[in-house]
């Protein structure tokens, strides 16, 4: 599923030497360039810092954050100190997802959950980066880098009057070449990756939510499952209670994450799941 991302950075390269040969040349000197850099302390820092909007935790909540991050860690049976927990600014349960050795926690829950329901949520979090190692999974992400700039460039022109027609104008010329090139090659995997762009709006977020609850069932599979279903079913009743009049999330085909009540739902019957196959009881304490 990365094949579009990395197909689609080395397009956005190419795009360029449309325009200007020099600048074409630049910008493939600089990618090539910092790809060798990517897997330096900074480097990685910056992107967590710039990318992904994340801050350094203070000295009070590395307290906090430490113990349930150590528990996890011991559950999972990695070194603690593979990674480095940093915080997202964010009302959410968890965080988005990162890469390489950079694990995120939103500040809600650092400061509002209980220390095992925080080492649920710490658990989720580290879920995210079990399937590859750091370093291949940061060197991907480094090569998808290109196409989601060109991703955050498309929506800020799509926000702008004048800009906005020269987006969908570029789109329409550049569908119609594909809808060509398909009539005079036929269908092949040249075709599905050019179309891949069309799709993204509807994939990617999927492709995102179908990973966090993965990662929801990985975190189930170390042992903490139950104290995820309690931080999702805790997360609505908080919501209800500090706003009046609220109503529960309405699911929207664009978004990255799941809703907390569908996540509650799939980790419980993923419990029960587990429970049969151990012939376990399955129950949930309360919260």
């Amino acid at each position: 599923m990365a094949l579009p991302w990395l197909w689609w950075s080395w397009m956005s390269i190419q795009f360029i030497g449309l325009f200007s040969t020099t600048a074409y040349r630049v910008v493939l000197t600089v990618a090539l360039a910092s790809g060798v850099g990517i897997f330096f302390h900074q480097a990685e820092s910056f992107l967590a810092a710039k990318w992904w909007r994340l801050r350094e935790p203070s000295d009070q909540e590395l307290a906090r954050i430490a113990p349930a991050w150590l528990a996890v860690c011991h559950a999972a049976g990695i070194d603690p100190g593979r990674f480095r927990v940093w915080i997202h600014e964010g009302p959410e349960t968890t965080a988005p997802a990162t890469v390489g050795r950079t694990v995120a926690v939103t500040n809600w829950s650092l400061y509002t959950l209980p220390q095992r329901n925080l080492e649920a949520v710490l658990a989720h979090e580290l879920a995210h980066h079990l399937a590859l190692p750091p370093k291949v999974s940061l060197f991907l992400y480094w090569l998808s880098l290109p196409a989601r700039m060109t991703g955050v460039v498309l929506r800020a022109g799509l926000r702008h009057d004048f800009w906005k027609k020269v987006v969908w104008a570029v789109i329409a010329i550049l569908s119609f070449g594909v809808f060509v090139l398909w009539f005079v090659t036929e269908f092949d995997y040249h075709t599905v990756l050019l179309l891949s762009a069309w799709s993204a709006p509807l994939l990617v977020p999927w492709l995102s939510r179908h990973g966090e609850q993965a990662a929801d069932r990985t975190a189930a599979d170390l042992g903490y499952g139950t104290p995820l279903v309690e931080v999702f079913a805790g997360r609505e009743f908080h919501r209800a209670q500090s706003a009046p009049g609220w109503r529960p999330e309405r699911f929207g085909v664009g978004d990255t994450q799941p809703i907390e009540t569908r996540r509650q739902r799939a980790l419980e019957k993923h419990l029960k799941k587990l429970a049969e196959s151990t012939h376990q009881p399955y129950r949930i304490d309360s919260a």
